[in-house]
């Protein structure tokens, strides 16, 4: 009987490993911890393959840092257009103006396909809007047609992504079937509260890891100014 404590030779592991030719090939992680030199041209080289493993690990890790710079690219610029509309919905002097500026700038400086805003109402007197261009429409408050939005308006966070074809439907009518993608703004509870949809036919356009804290602060933006000018036409 042979000793079990001896050591196995180099002639019994190369043995093996002719026995055995995928050994290796089928044990990654200790095809890593090997250090091999290069091999004759024309010959299998483990070296190779174990070159293209830290070249699948670097490419998959270089691929990662870009969606990161990327996506940080994409946030510094979403900052710098909601900083620009929130000034221009400061110099506003009327709910008109408010309402204009809003829906034509989203539309341009936002690439936006589609824009909607939905404002809630309570009671039985439907407020009067100014003519404006766009997509507004007044909802009631308790209109059945909300619950699909229960979550958003419950949160009060932005949502940015898919929409389900009952909230496409009450934002965007017939035209909801082009929309797949889309950045949606609570505004609030109180009176002069609603919805802002800022939509695209790109799936890819509006997504999760966008910066959704730019997009609340616009809302409460325009909410605050929203207010003002309600309180003003009430108070007339």
């Amino acid at each position: 009987m042979g000793n079990p404590q001896q050591s196995v030779s180099a002639e019994q592991v190369s043995e093996f490993l002719r026995q055995h030719t995928d050994f290796l090939i089928d044990q990654p992680d200790l095809l890593s911890e090997l250090e091999f030199e290069n091999t004759p041209e024309g010959t299998i080289s483990l070296a190779q393959r174990q070159r293209q493993q830290l070249r699948q690990k670097n490419q998959h890790l270089h691929e990662q840092l870009h969606a990161l710079i990327d996506n940080a690219h994409s946030n510094a610029a979403l900052q710098q257009r909601v900083h620009q509309l929130c000034l221009r919905l400061m110099d506003c002097q009327d709910m008109q103006s408010l309402l204009a500026t809003l829906m034509q700038q989203l539309q341009q400086e936002f690439s936006a396909d589609e824009v909607s805003l939905r404002l809630f109402y309570s009671g039985d007197q439907k407020p009067t809007l100014p003519p404006v261009e766009g997509n507004i429409v007044e909802i009631h408050a308790d209109d059945s047609q909300l619950k699909a939005f229960d979550h958003i308006l419950d949160k009060q966070q932005p949502v940015c992504g898919r929409l389900t074809k009952a909230q496409k439907q009450l934002l965007f009518g017939e035209k909801a079937d082009n929309v797949h993608s889309v950045a949606c703004l609570p505004l609030g509870h109180e009176p002069c509260a609603g919805l802002l949809a800022i939509a695209s036919s790109d799936p890819n356009r509006f997504h999760a890891d966008m910066g959704t804290e730019y997009l609340s602060f616009l809302g409460e933006v325009f909410m605050r100014l929203l207010r003002r000018f309600c309180h003003g036409q009430n108070d007339s």
